[in-house]
This record gives C-alpha cells, structure tokens and sequence, in this order.
C-alpha cells in the first residue's frame, strides 16, 4: 500500500511539472530597409523558474533590449524592438534564430522569419482614369504590404504637376492625392499613360520609384515574346492592356505532333485544332483589365524523351552484358551471436554458372582485422593463405545452371564499431579454353546493425 501511495505521490508531482516555454506574437514581420521601421516582438515566457534571462541572437539582427532581466517565477511578456544592422545584406524572407537564455541554467532557441524589403517593394503609385474635363486630377499611393510607414517625405512629378509631400501611410493603405490642374491646359494633352516619378528621402538616399498617369481613354495592346533554353525549351508570349478599357487579346501557338507530346502550358488552351501533323493552341482572354498582363507560357520538356533513349541503351548495354556473363558470383554478410560475445560474421558466396565453365577457383580475401573461424563445415577450403589472408576453393567444373554455395565464418575479439567493408570475391575460371576472372559485389556491414538484433 506505500509503495502504490508513493508512486501515486510521484505521479502527481509530474504532472506540475512544466518545462520553461516562450512564445511569441508581433503584428507584422515587414521591415522596409530605406525608411525608419522596425518589428515590435512580444515574447511570452512561461513556467520560468525565478532568476536572471536575457535575449539574444547571432545573426546580424539588432534585438533591444538587450540588457539581462530578472524574472520572478511564472509568466513574463517582454517587448523587443527588432532591425536588420548594415551587415544584413539580404532581401526577402529572412529566417533567423534568437535565444531565451536563462543564464547558466538553460537556453531555449526560437525562429523567426522576416520579410526584408526595399522601399519600391511595398510602394506603388498610379492613378485610376482621369476625366479629361476635369479640373483636377488624383492619384493614389498604394501601401502593398502590413507595415506602416511615417513621415516619408517625397516629390511627385509628370506632365501635368510637380508637387512635395509629406506623409504617413497605414498597412495596406491607399492613400489618394488630388491635384489642381488647368482645364484648359489638362484638354490639349493628348489621351494616354504618362509617367509620375516620384523622388523619396531617405535614410539611405535618394530613393526614386516610377507610376502610371492614366489620361483620358486609351485603347492599345503590347505584345512581348521571348523563346529560351535548350532541351527544355521554354516560350513566353506576354500581352499587356497598355490603355485604360477593358480589352479582348488572342494568343496562338502551334506544335508538331511529336513536341506536343512533351509540352506543357501554365494556362489551359481555350481552343485546340489539330492540322494534319500540326497542333494549333489558342488563348482568348475576354475583358483585360487596364494594366493587366495576360502571359501563356508553354514548355517543351525533350528531357524526358531524351533519357528515355539513354536510359534504353543503358538498358541494351547492361542486357547484353548479362547475357554474356558466364558465371555469376553474390557475397553476402550477416551477424553471428557468440557465446563469449565476440564480434562475428558468417560470410556467403553464392556461384551460378549460366554457361560451362571448367577449372572453377573460388578465392575471398580476409579483412586483418578479423580471424578466421577453422570450422567450415561441408566446403572447407583447399588453402589458406596467412599471408595475403586469402582463402580458395578449388571447386573444378561447373554446368550450365549449376549453383554452389560457400560459407565460412570470421570473428574479432575487437568490437567493430561503425562500417565494416569487406572486399570482393573473386572466380577464375576456363571457357573454351580462355581464362576468365569475375569479382563479387563489395559488402557493408553496420555496427548498429548487431545492436538491432
């Protein structure tokens, strides 16, 4: 009854017991590089055992504060302030390691993933269509990204203004900028896309980034193609609504019957007509929007084709070689358990004869490592050289079908540890009248392999 009280006791005792645990929350994980900004990290820490923690990392990231802190017992949320430092020359995601150091007792390490950007990233700037009768006109700057941005300051430029603004732009934000212009001045432009530059001041410089100006109606498509690459080739054709309506595109491509065969689209052909040996795709993209692209994309993978043709000579060369094999010989390993415990092996070699062969000599040789066991059973070798440690049966002939095996068992009062080798085996034989020599395959064999069994 007091053993089953106290392992009760010491049951219940574990279940209290908790491991040390951060976890961690942030609003965003953007960091635009040119700009003041910074990832706000609130780290959670339970079941924390009274003492003094600190929070670091190795990577060329800045985490502040970086000074130690005491924790009491139990729970603690601890703010960091997170940036890259100059030496962090990467753009994109970033994954990074900090740690929750509980000094000289236990550290716990967490990743984190940010997502490092340049200021023309996360800004774009362009304008909806603009009445050509209008007296003003607006363009927007769009925030792409979950991040805000304060007191950027820049200069906006294009045919019809120049103008500074300063500013501060929420995640994800549009913000919309509305300029007075000449209406008189505004109707002799003619109808079309022009350019607003814009010119930013930044912590690293200059930072300029190009929008679109969308004036009055304009209808037009470009078109852009490009063809690249060898055994897979790969041609983009690319459509872009360079106006400001809605339009309607068409794309064509055609293929013989044998490259369509290894061709693939990244967008399903709207009509397939097939010409005698030629296949002919076509692409119909109804209402493009202004400014949308509309890309076909087809690769012709002749890899495929290409190794299968390799790979079926391989397979004649490695056919014709078997087929020319006379005689074929397998070794094999596995484990011995021994009363003393030393380290054993029984080693198998395995001959079939696919033809007659005459004068069969059998030779295997013998790792220094290991000792040759004297009793071989029903095969016992006709000579064992101790010296080059080789052992050989004079085995005479063979028929076609033939098959003999010979085992022989090899120990080590040295345990093995690790990957054993053994070398091939080798056969000398005679076939009308000429001599012929095959070896083995080489054999591994683990240690871990004896501590499994």
């Amino acid at each position: 009854m007091k053993k089953l009280l106290l392992v009760l006791v010491g049951f219940l005792c574990l279940t209290f017991v908790s491991a040390l645990d951060v976890s961690e929350q942030y609003d965003n994980n953007v960091i635009v590089r040119d700009v003041d900004n910074h990832i706000d990290l609130i780290l959670t820490i339970t079941n924390a055992s009274q003492g003094i923690y600190n929070v670091y990392t190795l990577a060329d990231i800045s985490m502040k504060p970086s000074e130690t802190f005491m924790i009491p017992e139990g729970t603690i949320r601890k703010a960091f302030s997170i940036t890259p430092t100059e030496n962090l020359d990467v753009e994109g995601y970033y994954t990074f390691t900090y740690t929750l150091n509980y000094r000289g007792v236990e550290k716990i390490d967490k990743k984190l993933t940010i997502n490092l950007l340049n200021l023309e990233d996360v800004l774009e700037i362009s304008s909806d269509s603009i009445d050509p009768e209008s007296d003003k006109i607006m363009f927007y700057i769009q925030n792409k990204e979950n991040v805000e941005l304060k007191n950027l300051t820049a200069t906006f430029s294009s045919i019809l203004f120049d103008i500074e603004r300063t500013f501060d732009i929420g995640p994800e934000e549009k913000l919309e900028i509305s300029v007075g212009v000449d209406k008189d001045e505004l109707r002799r432009i003619k109808a079309g896309v022009y350019v607003i530059q814009s010119t930013f001041q930044t912590n690293s410089g200059v930072k300029r980034i190009s929008g679109n100006l969308y004036l009055g109606e304009k209808k037009g498509i470009s078109s852009m193609e490009d063809k690249s690459g060898f055994l897979v080739v790969t041609e983009v054709i690319t459509k872009i609504n360079s106006g400001n309506v809605l339009e309607s595109v068409q794309i064509k491509l055609r293929r013989n019957i044998f490259s369509r065969l290894f061709t693939s689209f990244n967008i399903e052909p709207t009509i397939t007509d097939r010409k005698g040996l030629v296949v002919e795709y076509t692409w119909v993209k109804e209402q493009l929007k202004p400014a949308e692209i509309y890309t076909v994309k087809a690769k012709t993978n002749y890899l495929f084709p290409f190794f299968t043709i390799l790979f079926a000579v391989l397979a004649l060369l490695g056919f014709k070689r078997f087929s020319e094999t006379k005689l074929e010989i397998t070794k094999s390993v596995s484990h011995v358990k021994t009363k003393n415990g030393e380290f054993a092996l029984k080693i198998r070699l395995s001959l079939k004869a696919k033809k007659n062969v005459e004068n069969v000599t059998l030779i295997d040789e013998v790792p220094a490592i290991v000792k040759i066991y004297k009793d071989f059973g029903m095969a016992k070798p006709d000579k064992i050289d101790t010296e080059s440690r080789r052992i050989s049966w004079n085995i005479g002939d063979l028929n076609a079908g033939e098959e003999r095996i010979f085992t022989y068992i090899v120990y080590s009062k040295v345990g093995v540890i690790g990957k054993f080798a053994l070398p091939e085996a080798l056969v000398v034989f005679e076939e009308n009248e000429q001599i012929h020599e095959v070896e083995s395959n080489k054999v591994f064999f683990m240690s871990d392999q004896v501590k499994g069994n």
